[in-house]
């Protein structure tokens, strides 16, 4: 059971200066996808490929209406809206966000097809059955999973396709680990084997669920690495930010470890580390029932 704060994620997400990883990052602000075909890619690289492949995914014509639940800063919005010639609803609890959305919306030409809307994504300001598809993109753990897909069913179209991105549990992720996920990053994990219930108890038939832990978490910590030090000043610009301090901190004393703020990297690294090591990643792609 989830104890969803809309509140603690805004000021999260608000309190992260506009810096360093998402400077290197382009704006794709969300876990990157390595396999076979460029095993080398930059993480700017990789995260481009993985919003390629939500795209993929999704089942939308040209002036159909799209939501994107939890849209951070709009990037994956606006380039879904590039390539499908849909019309965007993107909607985020960071005023932080919601500003920089508009602000990259209106570089790319695309204000007019995409709207980014300040607010609740379990509370989407819109009538039942408005749009012909969405998505959860990195974003339904912080909202709770039977919520989240119970408010994506009241605003989707019958036949409308959603597809999510998540970390589900590892079998051996530890209990430590999940208070840790709740008390720092307000996010509830589930294991992957709960999205068929809960797919169908919201009114969605599972049409496809693809663990792609071997191609996002697995090459995650090793390519950071390499991140950290072509980028090293600007990762520590956004490390050394009083809020990023006060979180590293915080998360060193519940594993545990002291804080030496000349550790900032290494804190980084060690933390995607045990993300790593209890997380997996899944692409869920559901159809809302008629």
């Amino acid at each position: 059971m989830s104890n969803y704060q809309p509140e603690k994620v805004a000021q999260m997400y608000d309190s992260i200066e506009d810096q360093g990883e998402t400077a290197i990052l382009l704006d794709q602000y969300h876990l990157g996808y390595w396999d076979e075909i460029n095993p080398n890619a930059s993480i700017t690289e990789a995260a481009d490929r993985l919003t390629q492949i939500m795209i993929d995914k999704v089942t939308i014509q040209p002036g159909q209406r799209f939501c994107d639940l939890g849209c951070g800063v709009g990037m994956p919005a606006i380039q879904l809206a590039q390539a499908t010639g849909c019309f965007v609803d993107g909607i985020t609890i960071s005023q932080s966000q919601h500003e920089k959305a508009q602000e990259l919306a209106a570089k790319a030409g695309l204000s007019e097809q995409t709207n980014f809307i300040l607010g609740d994504a379990l509370a989407t300001p819109c009538e039942d059955a408005t749009y012909d598809g969405g998505w959860f993109f990195e974003s339904i753990f912080h909202m709770g999973h039977r919520k989240a897909l119970q408010e994506a069913s009241r605003i989707l179209k019958p036949g409308a396709t959603l597809v999510i991105s998540d970390l589900p549990a590892r079998p051996t992720m530890s209990e430590e680990y999940r208070v840790l996920c709740e008390e720092e990053t307000h996010s509830f994990i589930i294991p992957k084997e709960d999205y068929p219930e809960l797919l169908d108890a919201a009114g969605f038939d599972l049409i496809e669920m693809d663990d792609v832990t071997e191609f996002v978490i697995t090459p995650l910590v090793s390519n950071m690495k390499i991140a950290c030090q072509q980028h090293e000043s600007d990762f520590l610009k956004y490390l050394n930010s009083a809020q990023m301090q006060d979180w590293l901190r915080s998360y060193q004393n519940k594993r545990g470890r002291e804080y030496i703020e000349s550790e900032a990297i290494n804190y980084w690294i060690q933390m995607l580390q045990d993300m790593c090591d209890n997380l997996g990643y899944v692409l869920v792609t559901a159809q809302k029932r008629a």
